[in-house]
């Protein structure tokens, strides 16, 4: 550390400068009245480090980005999961109201009926039971509920379908209410309309049971055709409230008209 000599006033303590004979501030004379004190000064501090070179500064930013990218990746592949997992039926609430046919898999084993009169064909589960038939149609108790089929000369879709829910018999059908129509309802390939009932079935014992009552009306080639499905009602669990709706909509899609096959 370096030490300069300066000279300091005796009288009021102020620096005097170099050469000078008198106290700037007091007006003492030079002489004995001066003495000299030291000065000290600091080293100075080193240079802080040198920048990065450019080609060091592009070399980070392409790391960055690649970490960046990878980011992203991985993002996109969670978000593509989580929206696969959604729409293939993952945490999805099952459709209860006004539903769409479904794609059901193929009875394992099934039995036919053909009307003789009208020339149509279905398909249904074996373990079902026939309860009639004649050449226009046929009755069938399913596991739980039923299934009727009516074949007749063409009529009117929305006609013959508000005909045959008024011609149910009130001793036996009560509180019939719409709940809901059937969109995309058919038979076959053909298009037609669909509705679906709630209703009290006044049973043998004269016990009232909610039910469901679900009716599709189809025309092709002067052949009209009315499926009707009946299933206790299941509304919070079931697709339209009918626990058997995937065996229905297995006959409706599986249903032949005359001429195809």
């Amino acid at each position: 550390m370096a030490v300069a000599s300066a000279r300091f006033c005796g009288r009021c303590g102020a620096q005097v400068a170099p050469g000078s004979p008198y106290c700037g501030r007091c007006g003492a004379p030079a002489g004995a009245a001066l003495a000299p004190q030291p000065i000290y000064t600091y080293p100075v501090a080193p240079p802080r480090a040198a920048y990065p070179t450019p080609g060091r500064f592009r070399a980070s930013q392409v790391a960055i980005a690649g970490v960046m990218i990878a980011i992203l990746a991985v993002v996109t592949v969670v978000v593509t999961a989580f929206a696969v997992s959604h729409f293939t039926g993952g945490g999805h609430s099952p459709c209860t109201v006004d539903c769409a046919p479904k794609i059901v898999t193929p009875l394992t084993e099934g039995a036919t009926f053909r009307s003789t009169a009208y020339g149509y064909q279905l398909n249904y589960s074996s373990r079902w039971k026939v309860r009639s038939e004649d050449a226009s149609g046929i009755v069938i108790g399913t596991t739980i509920g039923s299934l009727q089929v009516t074949g007749m000369h063409a009529g009117d879709n929305a006609q013959v379908l508000s005909s045959t829910v008024s011609a149910l018999p009130t001793g036996t059908w009560q509180n019939v209410m719409l709940a809901g129509n059937l969109k995309g309802a058919h038979l076959g390939d053909q298009d037609g309309l669909g509705s679906v009932y709630s209703a009290n079935l006044v049973g043998a014992s004269s016990t009232a049971t909610p039910v469901r009552l679900a009716v599709i009306v189809a025309t092709r080639n002067g052949v009209t055709v009315v499926v009707m499905a009946v299933d206790p009602a299941d509304p919070k669990n079931s697709p339209n409230g009918m626990p058997e709706s995937q065996l229905f909509d297995y006959v409706c899609t599986e249903f032949q008209w005359a001429g195809t096959s």
